[in-house]
């Protein structure tokens, strides 16, 4: 129900935007496939990242989740074009290297790692974050950042809504009460401010650069993880976050 509710108020902001200011919309002409492969990768993506925040430990599934990065630069070579420099490469093996700090910083312990299930999806969660940004910036860039965004927030929200009045129409009922539906709102406001500010980056840099800036949040999931959840091994997980967001830096600096 999330997902509705944050795609539609997105949808809903965007269209208060074009009506105040007046801006021309662009049509999706041939970035409908974009539209598509977004709205589709998005939903399995906060599906995955759902259940991993769920079962498991967010300390673990923040900086696993902050390897999405690595899973953006093939994408985006073949949509855009666009390939990291050797500073960029740099950063995203310092974001490799930190995730897999997150098992004791033994190679041998990766396997442990990947033995969770919360990592597990997770990794998956990162793998399809990683196409998104990169379809994001190719449709970004052939209509604009307002008229990609209001059409993949309306592709996605549209296929979410039909998803959950097929699975769980309890669900979608029950988000309508007001105090879920106060939340659900706030949710989406907040969600709309974040996507734009990122799908505005993406027309000025290479899709890798922006994922990794944006996965420096895996440093708060680790301190939010012990200090609201008790999760343990604070010191070991917060040193591996605070290597992935160096990554981030070189990221920050490449060009």
């Amino acid at each position: 129900m999330i997902v509705v509710w944050t795609q539609g108020v997105a949808v809903a902001a965007w269209l208060v935007f074009f009506a105040v200011s007046r801006q021309p919309f662009v049509a999706p002409s041939g970035a409908w496939l974009a539209v598509a492969a977004s709205a589709v990768l998005v939903i399995g993506m906060n599906a995955l990242l759902a259940r991993a925040s769920a079962r498991g430990d967010i300390s673990i599934v923040g900086p696993v989740f902050a390897l999405s990065p690595v899973f953006t630069v093939l994408p985006d070579a073949v949509l855009s074009g666009t390939v990291p420099s050797p500073l960029g490469w740099l950063g995203l093996a310092l974001s490799m290297t930190g995730t897999v700090s997150l098992s004791g910083g033994a190679a041998g312990r990766l396997r442990t790692l990947f033995a969770r299930r919360d990592a597990l999806d997770a990794l998956g969660a990162a793998i399809l974050l990683g196409f998104v940004a990169a379809v994001d910036r190719w449709g970004a860039l052939a209509m604009g950042p307002p008229s990609y965004l209001v059409c993949s927030h309306g592709a996605t929200a549209l296929l979410t809504a039909v998803i959950a009045v097929a699975v769980v129409p309890s669900g979608l009922a029950a988000s309508v009460r007001p105090r879920n539906l106060v939340t659900l709102v706030a949710h989406g406001l907040l969600g709309v401010s974040g996507t734009a500010m990122q799908t505005t980056a993406l027309t000025s840099a290479p899709a890798a650069y922006v994922n990794a800036i944006r996965r420096m949040s895996a440093v708060l999931a680790v301190v939010l993880g012990a200090t609201l959840f008790r999760e343990p091994d604070l010191g070991r997980r917060l040193a591996a976050a605070l290597l992935a967001c160096a990554g981030a830096a070189c990221l920050l600096l490449a060009r």
